[in-house]
């Protein structure tokens, strides 16, 4: 089909270059209240063998006949509630984006019964290279093929828009727009936009009955043509899946997509495109198409429009973008049509509100959504804790989810603050972030440990596997700090180890100690410096299982020399050392 090739196309062409949707890696639901039924169902969603909990994956209740009873996302904390409104055996399917699906065992659900714990496969799924083996274009293409398992990443983010429309989370403001272009699409002739506050929905196509039965292109009065494009609802549908087959599309740019044409036999006005995805990720980054079984005139070609998605951070999937374009004809005497202009419609999410009234992203502004796990970075944290931005400080939701609007574009530093850091002079570790005007910008912190600390004074992570960093903690026989002694350590130099050159730990102001001298000595390298005003010195990166040998002196000569060796325990993620001075007098 001609006009298939011509969408399909047009990625490559004209587009291509303008239609990145922004990607929100992993934002996450605070849990709502329970909702009045017959039966609660509680669990949690975390990653297999690791226990990390999963965040924005679609959990969906079905019933023993394989009826879909409930769904929601998961919570930042990997949390879920759904209910079941019947009696029996009942089953939940994980959908997670970019992994592969779990289905549980029949369980049924008992009042009063403890959460369910639901693991899930770490490994993600691999889309790269189904171009190769994608054969042809396959109506409900069977498990297994290439065109089923591109299409089934696809159906879970445009499941998850579907829920996110039906739940009502949102209140929009859309800028809808008409474009009046010349007949070729060069010049615009004229541009009108207009602002639609407070709209339940960004996006919303007909009834896909209606269209399958009377097409996508439809006769309003005696001369308008309505053009519609496709939304969730349409494509997730039972009647569109068995009039349109699927087949895998080589987007390049590290793009892959499954495309849709209607079956032979089809005469009703359709649609053929192509749903695009990340080949790395599988997140559906936009929906191209064209309209086909038209009028077969170069007048009438094969009118394009584009959708475009992005996350949200509750999970939830929406529409931010879409436009159409679509030829304005006249019919001349001798009864051709007659292209004289194209007219472009669409419409653009300018502002988004949650149902508790707050701005969560606009078009100007950035945003940053985060999470705060604990300590252990398996769960959220005991209770609310602070999150720092600009010297000012927010309280973190029960999940330990927290939210910042209204930022200027550009690069943000957040952090959690720590009494027991800020108490031993240490560093709380920050994450900078990179905000853009109209996007939403995902950060995952844990509370800080002395780890995080010495691990950010190193440069932060990742360090290298089967490393830690060493802190010796120097101080007098009465406990105060003993800054400006002379510090030498010494390690085989068979390790292999050759020490990174940085003295001390990050102080609260930013302050770095002195750098390390490095030399050898027979077989073993050294490495000299003198502590900093807390009596600290520091090694990075130093593999488990090292031994160090460190020798600590007055520059005066004041107390004798004080050795000390220990060995860096296989499996640590840091290691102090306190090393306490003899007595001022001199004596050991």
């Amino acid at each position: 089909m001609e006009g298939v090739h011509g969408v399909t196309g047009v990625v490559r062409d004209a587009y291509l270059w303008a239609m990145r949707a922004p990607l929100i890696l992993l934002p996450l639901l605070v849990l709502g209240p329970l909702r009045a039924a017959a039966q609660p169902v509680l669990g949690v969603v975390v990653e297999e063998g690791r226990g990390v909990p999963v965040a924005a994956a679609m959990v969906l209740l079905f019933d023993d006949d394989g009826n879909r009873v409930d769904r929601m996302l998961s919570n930042a904390a990997g949390r879920f509630l759904l209910e079941a409104r019947g009696r029996g055996p009942h089953y939940i399917v994980v959908d997670r984006i970019g992994y592969a699906s779990v289905t549980t065992d029949r369980f049924t659900p008992v009042e009063g019964a403890g959460p369910m714990r639901i693991e899930v496969p770490i490994d993600p799924i691999q889309l790269r290279g189904l171009v190769i083996s994608g054969g042809g274009c396959r109506v409900r293409p069977e498990e297994g093929e290439a065109a089923a398992r591109v299409w089934e990443e696809a159906r879970k983010a445009l499941a998850a828009e579907e829920w996110t429309r039906e739940a009502g989370l949102y209140r929009y403001t859309l800028l809808r727009f008409e474009q009046v272009m010349d007949r070729d699409a060069v010049e615009v002739l004229s541009d009108t936009m207009m602002a639609m506050p407070d709209q339940a929905t960004a996006f919303l196509s007909a009834p896909i009955e209606d269209l399958i039965e009377k097409g996508f292109v439809q006769s309003e009065g005696d001369t308008a043509m309505v053009y519609y494009a496709p939304d969730a609802a349409a494509l997730l549908s039972d009647a569109f899946l068995d009039t349109h087959c699927l087949t895998v599309v080589d987007g390049g740019a590290n793009l892959v997509g499954v495309g849709f044409r209607p079956v032979a036999g089809r005469t009703v006005p359709e649609i053929a495109g192509v749903l695009w995805l990340d080949a790395e990720t599988a997140e559906l980054q936009r929906i191209q198409f064209g309209y086909v079984n038209l009028l077969d005139d170069p007048e009438v070609g094969y009118p394009p429009g584009e959708v475009y998605l992005t996350r949200l951070p509750d999970g939830a999937w929406i529409v931010h973008e879409w436009w159409m374009r679509m030829p304005g004809l006249t019919i001349d005497r001798r009864g051709r049509a007659r292209r004289v202009d194209q007219r472009v419609e669409g419409g653009v999410t300018a502002s988004i509100t949650g149902a508790d009234g707050r701005t969560i992203v606009d078009a100007w502004t950035a945003s940053i959504f985060g999470v705060v796990t604990d300590s252990t970075g398996m769960g959220p944290p005991p209770g609310p804790v602070a999150v720092a931005h600009l010297g000012r400080h927010l309280t973190t939701r029960d999940d330990g989810s927290f939210l910042i609007t209204g930022l200027e574009p550009g690069r943000h530093a957040v952090r959690v603050p720590s009494a027991e850091l800020v108490e031993m002079g240490l560093a709380e570790p920050e994450v900078a972030v990179e905000g853009e005007a109209g996007e939403v910008s995902y950060v995952r912190l844990r509370v800080p440990t002395v780890a995080d600390a010495l691990v950010h004074s190193c440069g932060g992570a990742p360090r290298p596997s089967g490393s830690a960093p060493v802190m010796g903690r120097i101080r007098h026989a009465g406990g105060e700090p003993a800054g400006g002694m002379r510090v030498r350590a010494r390690w085989p130099a068979a390790t292999g180890y050759a020490g990174t050159p940085l003295a001390a730990p990050i102080g609260p102001r930013g302050e770095i100690g002195n750098g390390w001298e490095h030399g050898r000595d027979g077989s073993d390298v050294t490495a000299t410096t003198t502590t900093d005003e807390r009596g600290y010195f520091l090694l990075c990166d130093v593999p488990n299982g090292s031994r160090i040998r460190v020798e600590v002196s007055d520059p005066a000569g004041a107390r004798p020399p004080l050795n000390r060796t220990f060995v860096v325990p296989p499996g640590a993620l840091a290691w102090i050392e306190s090393i306490t001075m003899s007595s001022r007098d001199g004596n050991p």
